[in-house]
């Protein structure tokens, strides 16, 4: 039989007195590293709703859903966190990069999925003509903020912070009215608006 090594008693004798190299979860707390990646969670405040994560997410644990009633609709974002793999890219992408981050919590175990979930509501910004989703009321905000001034070269983005400022309303045009010029000032998907310039340059 083989004596052990003097390197391997050592080992052994250090072992035996210093603190485990293992931690009590889950009777004690766990404080993870500062990026650690948990389980995803929007951020309403941060979050305009976009959907970019949801494109990027290679798990597809990001549902987009909209719904759309009576010209008025709300685009519902939900993130599954039990298909997620943690991979960050929800949170790299993120329009805002503050709208979806990667917790530190880890624990996902649950006998209800329900509670494995985190969602986000936003409205919607309806076309007037053909009732098409154009984006989200959060979305062409950011976007005019990120413009400045410059954002009145735009009548979409210009109508919406005319709005925001109690200056202007969007009144939809009436049933059997034929498109005219002031159609321009309303809130439009790119389409219709092609058919308005058409119309303004070259008539019915």
């Amino acid at each position: 039989m083989r004596t052990p090594k003097v390197r391997e008693v050592k080992e052994a004798l250090r072992s035996l007195f210093s603190r485990p190299y293992t931690i009590r979860y889950p009777y004690e707390p766990v404080v993870p590293p500062e990026r650690f990646r948990g389980k995803p969670k929007f951020f309403e405040d941060k979050c305009i709703a976009c959907g970019a994560c949801a494109q990027v997410c290679p798990a597809r644990a990001i549902d987009v859903q909209n719904v759309v009633s009576d010209g008025t609709g709300r685009r519902k974002l939900t993130v599954h966190q039990d298909h997620c793999i943690y991979c960050g890219q929800c949170q790299r992408y993120c329009t805002t990069s503050e709208g979806i981050k990667l917790t530190n919590d880890f624990e996902t175990g649950t006998y209800d999925r329900t509670q494995s979930i985190s969602t986000v509501e936003k409205e919607l910004v309806i076309c007037r003509e053909c009732g098409e989703v154009i984006a989200t009321v959060d979305q062409i905000r950011w976007v005019a903020e990120k413009l400045g001034p410059k954002a009145f070269g735009n009548m979409g983005l210009a109508l919406m912070l005319s709005r925001d400022l109690g200056l202007a309303s969007d009144v939809s045009r009436a049933p059997g009215r034929a498109m005219e010029r002031g159609d321009n000032v309303s809130l439009l998907c790119p389409r219709c608006r092609r058919e308005v310039i058409l119309y303004e340059q070259w008539g019915p």
